[in-house]
């Protein structure tokens, strides 16, 4: 049996394989049927299931007339039956109109064992914000690493 570790990097390459893509339908196909998603915008939280929606997926994707992630310091801790990732993911690319698009976030993905293999039960994206009263999001930190996974 391969490590559990080497089969959820599996897991989020191949992910992140469909969203420079574009394809919608293999990107959730890595989550399970009842996901729950914490993403960056609205609303709080996607309720269970509703992440593995392919069409939303879709519509979000084609916003974009490229898109890329890079994953930095992606840590895995697994065992037979649950494991828990979590690193930086750097979005970038051109949203359609030729906007660019280029900022780090935080990740963190849970992932079940499945019959099927192993799927994300979970994932939470975030971006840090500057405390004040603006509570302004940090789009322009770096990390400090230049490790990639």
């Amino acid at each position: 049996m391969d490590d559990p570790r080497d089969e959820i990097r599996r897991v989020i390459s191949e992910r992140i394989a469909a969203i420079r893509a574009k394809n919608a339908e293999a990107a959730v196909a890595s989550l399970a049927d009842d996901a729950l998603a914490f993403e960056m915008v609205p609303p709080l939280a996607l309720p269970a299931g509703a992440a593995r929606d392919a069409a939303g997926f879709a519509a979000w994707l084609a916003g974009f007339e490229e898109i890329d992630v890079e994953v930095r310091e992606l840590v895995i801790e697994a065992d037979e039956k649950v494991a828990f990732g979590a690193a930086l993911h750097r979005l970038h690319g051109t949203r359609v109109g030729g906007i660019p698009i280029n900022l780090w976030m935080r990740s963190t993905l849970c992932f079940r064992r499945q019959v099927d293999g192993w799927k994300i039960a979970h994932s939470h994206t975030s971006v840090p914000f500057y405390p004040g009263p603006e509570a302004k999001a940090a789009l322009d930190l770096q990390p400090t690493s230049q490790s990639t996974d």
